[in-house]
């Protein structure tokens, strides 16, 4: 079951367009914990990290990877994955993978969001990730 893809929305308005950020400034790793129901049953909470790898400011997208230590990729058949991202004008930012998409508002070193998954495996959860 995949435990999370990525995105990080948050509104602004035109006033406060400069706290839109840029897409290297999310380069780094970010630990992660999510929390919330998969196919009915509550999971979690789980840690994992989020590296975003590579980052072009001119498109406001990146991409990287998802990794989990090896105890809980047991425990939950999880593995890891790549991710692509994008960051919108008003501060959305958005990473999905195969499986998934998460929004999450960003606020200072503090990404707080939701993974959402549909098909065969749904899922929901809650994230929390914070800058490395």
């Amino acid at each position: 079951m995949a435990a999370g893809a990525l995105a990080l929305g948050g509104c602004s308005s035109d006033s406060d367009s400069d706290s839109v950020p840029s897409a290297s400034s999310l380069v780094g790793t970010w630990n992660a914990s999510a929390v919330g129901y998969g196919d009915g049953v509550l999971e979690g909470p789980f840690r994992f990290n989020f590296l975003i790898e590579k980052a072009d400011d001119a498109s406001q997208s990146f991409t990287g990877k998802r990794v989990v230590m090896p105890e809980i990729a047991k425990q939950m058949d999880i593995s890891d994955f790549q991710f692509d991202g994008v960051i919108t004008d008003w501060g959305e930012i958005s990473i999905v993978d195969s499986s998934g998409t998460a929004t999450f508002e960003l606020d200072g070193d503090e990404m707080t969001g939701r993974y959402l998954e549909t098909g065969n495996d749904p899922t929901a959860k809650s994230l929390t990730l914070t800058r490395e």
